[in-house]
């Protein structure tokens, strides 16, 4: 089974996603940034269609993974 991982360091969307996924078993919700997660197999991310990762949370895991992402 796939367990979703939630990152929320935002108090506002930790309690959304808290409230939304309440029963949902395979789903955690973290309240701090993703870069804290020890382990992850993959990541989504509501880029853009074009690609740049230059800004918000895009920018965030260009940082952490490197420039090669928008390539």
């Amino acid at each position: 089974m796939i367990k979703l991982i939630l990152s929320a360091p935002e108090p506002a969307m930790a309690a959304a996603f808290e409230c939304y996924f309440q029963n949902t078993d395979n789903v955690e919700i973290i309240r701090r940034p993703f870069e804290t997660v020890p382990e992850f197999d993959c990541m989504v991310s509501a880029a853009n269609s074009f690609g740049l990762m230059d800004g918000g949370v895009d920018a965030a895991i260009t940082t952490y993974f490197g420039t090669q992402l928008q390539r």
